[in-house]
């Protein structure tokens, strides 16, 4: 296999559909990486932006974003730049998709203040919550089709049909994934598709093996010539510059000469 080579950094908006980007943008363990070191935290969106077109926002899991923290991320970066952001634990922990319309329509409202700067919106269920198709179908039916969704099925058991069947019935993304050990099935139900790297041997750490890397690349770009946008986000971000070296590598051998 060829050496991969690193681009220095990503240009925005790619052609082809594809996004790569990381989960956040505020790890201090970047400092030195991707922001030098003077630079103010606050300044650190305007920057990631700079490097990356897109980002998956995991504080939205845990507390909803307010109105003016929404404004001032949309009016940080360029046109063209998408966030990605994951569903309130509220809907997916707490509830478990159950009497949930409250706080979905509090989220997607909120939402709302993104502009053009809204993509994709994950939901990702837990561990030990097994398949329940008919619970899913109802959830389904409440989210408005006005915006992409994607669901990361942390137990195995909502991995077989017919989960993927009642997911392309709403053009809604299986998100695949790899989580130290657990690779769920690259099921495509939804004209875009939507990974997530959280870790190869190490959650939420490492660098991704090259090699791994490269199979990742060739799916994607299969999604890509099937005319279907993709999203990949890398989340192995608790150490060093791991994410920022392996989004920037991925997208490199996805889309050759499109990085520098």
């Amino acid at each position: 296999m060829r050496r991969l080579s690193i681009p220095a950094m990503l240009t925005t908006q790619q052609p082809g559909g594809l996004r790569i980007g990381t989960s956040g943008w505020g790890h201090p363990q970047w400092r030195g990486h991707l922001y030098p070191p003077g630079l103010r935290s606050g300044a650190w969106l305007a920057h990631y932006a700079r490097h990356f077109d897109t980002v998956e926002v995991n504080t939205s899991f845990y507390r909803l974003p307010t109105a003016a923290m929404l404004e001032r991320w949309a009016a940080s970066v360029p046109q063209g730049f998408l966030f990605a952001l994951k569903a309130p634990r509220e809907i997916t922990h707490d509830r478990r998709l159950t009497a949930c319309e409250a706080p979905l329509a509090a989220f997607l409202d909120r939402l709302a203040l993104l502009g053009p700067t809204l993509g994709p919106i994950l939901f990702q269920l837990p561990p030990r919550f097994p398949a329940d198709h008919d619970l899913l179908e109802r959830f389904l039916a409440l989210l408005p089709p006005d915006h992409r969704y994607a669901i990361e099925f942390r137990d195995p058991s909502w991995w077989p049909d017919p989960t993927p069947t009642i997911l392309a019935s709403r053009n809604i993304a299986f998100c695949p994934f790899d989580l130290a050990g657990s690779r769920p099935p690259r099921h495509v139900t939804a004209d875009f598709t939507y990974v997530r790297l959280h870790g190869h041997e190490r959650p939420y750490c490492d660098r991704y093996p090259e090699p791994i890397l490269a199979d990742w690349s060739a799916w994607l770009r299969t999604q890509l010539d099937s005319g279907r946008d993709a999203y990949a986000f890398l989340d192995n971000t608790k150490e060093g510059d791991a994410a920022l070296h392996d989004a920037r590598l991925l997208h490199s051998v996805t889309l050759p000469g499109l990085g520098h």
